[in-house]
């Protein structure tokens, strides 16, 4: 043992979850996988609070690059559809706004953060926030599935979603996970011994 001239002392923690939380449920389009190669292309964010969705903010983005067919075909998204639309600098003031205050959500939370700190970042923005993945939490909440992506885990639960690989609608239908995992996070915090 190594002594560093401080003292520590652990406290335990009683876990709870706040029914007032915000969360910015969010889903992004990109030209690709990487945040530092690609781009993004469309945003669009739900905005939750207890189980009800309170607000929504969606654009699609000019990503200033070709976006690959194989992507177009996925999303439907396109170069034309695009090309009138903001760039992502344009609107990161709305965005950070729209944000603040909320933990940052979405279903494989670190492929759309690290999108959203490398397009900040472009911006001349510092992004930081506190996040969470629906992948992750759903795993804990219903242990088992024989996949946990966001098309699976709609139809097992009979999500409702318009359009999928669409920001908007997909953000929406991740929103419905996060209540799933709410639920579950409020009856584990009444079942744990106190």
């Amino acid at each position: 043992k190594r002594k560093a001239g401080f003292k520590v002392a652990l406290t335990p923690v009683e876990r709870f979850h706040n029914t007032n939380q915000t969360y910015a449920m969010e889903n992004i389009e990109t030209t690709g996988g990487r945040a530092n190669n690609h781009r993004i292309t469309e945003i669009g964010i739900a905005k939750v609070v207890g189980n009800e969705v309170i607000d929504r903010w969606q654009t699609l983005i000019n990503p200033q690059r070709h976006i690959p067919r194989n992507i177009t075909n996925l999303t439907g998204i396109d170069d034309d559809m695009v090309a009138d639309s903001p760039l992502f600098a344009e609107v990161a003031e709305q965005v950070n706004v729209f944000l603040e205050g909320a933990v940052f959500v979405a279903h494989n939370v670190n492929f759309d953060y690290s999108f959203f700190k490398k397009e900040f970042e472009r911006a001349g923005y510092r992004f930081r926030m506190p996040k969470l993945c629906t992948v992750r939490e759903m795993k804990k909440a219903v242990p088992g599935l024989t996949s946990y992506s966001l098309a699976n885990l709609t139809a097992h639960f009979d999500i409702d979603m318009e359009q999928h690989h669409r920001a908007l609608s997909d953000a929406q239908a991740a929103a419905e996970l996060l209540n799933i995992i709410n639920e579950h996070r409020i009856e584990q915090s009444l079942n744990s011994p106190t």
